[in-house]
């Protein structure tokens, strides 16, 4: 496909380095030094111009463009690209990226026929979320497609027993991965599950809850009292996604300006404190050590982990820190956090999944981006009805079907079924071996 990419910071380099691999990508911006990075590292076109400037686009190699994606830091200039584009070059689909959640019910996204809107803030929020309904959960995803979920649990005993992975294998739940030592795989039937691993588990959601109460034993069972290091829009944007919850929530914060701004938003619900919390004595004097869950929610990563650290000083059981630069994301989980994508990685992993799925299979992307699930599910009038499987084994992929939510292994099912759910997970390294086979059934 032929894609531009309207803005070279950090999304639009993440983007780049993934798609130049099976695309021909356009960069565009007015920051050289952006693109001068861009075209020393990744084989990609780029071109210096204004994205809203119809002259800008008259200098483009091509004449139609399968994708538009806007992605630069100002929602005004992301959504005026698109009508401006699109006036001077055939555009295919356009995706936006927006930090305005104003845009979510509003019919300016309609007008402007564009295809997907992507609000990163909100995805983090919403992630945040989800570890309030799972306390023992690292991360959690959804499927539109299945009730069943992916939720990954780090092991965590105080007696130290291993457990293997047979011992935890039945019809409503299967682990498809585990990360140790900054390593995802997938592990076969005998292989040991230890202290520290972090385990990813499909399949029913309260069989899961059941076995992540006997894979950790330092979570906390139920999370009351939340407190978030930072006022941004990313934290403001986490505390409202956790006003519909009955819990107490803090907010720390130096800059009294956002101190103003988050108390406007969240009113009396949530208690914002005007500090410069690099002071140690704030875990004592505001009662935080009290709290069952930390959020560091700068958009710095290293400060993100300082708070973290003094956090789990205090023997808080859930520290949780917003990632925004992928190379601090395996320091994050060596150091026992749970680690969130922040709104950058956020819109870039959900972009790339917007793209690579289709209206019949649904690709995510988990353990920070090393591993990849694929799903498919059997509808009515689909060919694929009372059709032989036929799988030829991949290494180091898992392969499993769900049927009236029911788990097996693809080696154990002889056809299809109307509603059957067909699910491949594995290595980053062998999504394209993933990705045909489940198309080509």
């Amino acid at each position: 496909m032929n894609i531009i990419i309207a803005g070279a910071g950090t999304v639009g380099y993440l983007l780049s380095q993934s798609l130049s691999i099976k695309h021909n990508v356009i960069v565009i911006d007015k920051d050289i030094k952006k693109l001068e990075r861009l075209d020393d590292e990744i084989d990609i076109f780029v071109i210096k111009g204004d994205i809203e400037d119809p002259k800008t686009y008259k200098d483009l190699p091509i004449d139609r463009a399968d994708l538009f994606i806007a992605v630069a830091d100002s929602d005004e200039a992301n959504l005026l690209s698109t009508l401006v584009a699109e006036d001077v070059v055939d555009i295919g689909k356009k995706i936006v990226r927006l930090k305005n959640d104003g845009f979510v019910k509003s019919h300016v996204l309609k007008k402007l026929s564009i295809d997907y809107a992507i609000f990163p803030d909100i995805l983090t929020a919403r992630r945040i979320k989800s570890l309030l309904a799972f306390p023992k959960a690292n991360n959690v995803k959804a499927f539109h497609q299945s009730k069943h979920k992916l939720i990954s649990i780090k092991v965590e005993r105080k007696d130290c027993i291993d457990y293997r992975v047979s011992d935890i294998r039945d019809s409503d739940v299967r682990v498809i991965g585990i990360e140790r030592d900054k390593r995802l795989f997938t592990p076969n039937l005998d292989d040991k599950i230890t202290n520290g691993d972090l385990v990813y588990l499909y399949g029913n959601v309260k069989k899961i809850e059941e076995l992540s109460f006997k894979l950790d034993e330092v979570m906390p069972s139920v999370i009351k009292r939340v407190v978030i290091f930072g006022a941004n829009t990313q934290a403001q944007k986490i505390a409202l996604a956790l006003l519909t919850k009955d819990i107490e929530i803090k907010i720390i914060e130096k800059d009294r300006a956002l101190c103003q701004e988050a108390s406007a938003l969240l009113g009396e619900k949530v208690m914002v404190i005007n500090s410069a919390y690099e002071d140690h004595k704030l875990f004592e004097d505001e009662g935080i050590k009290y709290a069952d869950m930390v959020i560091a929610g700068g958009h710095n990563d290293e400060k993100n982990i300082v708070k973290c650290v003094e956090a789990k000083e205090y023997g808080i059981p859930k520290v949780v820190a917003i990632n925004n630069d992928k190379s601090y994301y395996n320091l994050m989980h060596k150091m026992g956090l749970v680690v969130v994508r922040g709104s950058k990685a956020s819109a870039n992993f959900e972009i790339l999944e917007k793209i690579s799925s289709s209206s019949i299979v649904t690709q995510r992307h988990y353990c920070g981006g090393m591993g990849v699930l694929f799903m498919r599910k059997i509808y009515p009038n689909s060919q694929l009805i009372d059709k032989s499987i036929r799988y030829k084994k991949i290494k180091g992929v898992k392969v499993l079907l769900t049927r009236d939510e029911e788990i097996f292994d693809i080696s154990d099912v002889k056809s299809f079924q109307q509603g059957d759910i067909i699910i491949v997970s594995g290595d980053i390294a062998k999504k394209e071996e993933m990705r045909r086979w489940i198309y080509s059934l």
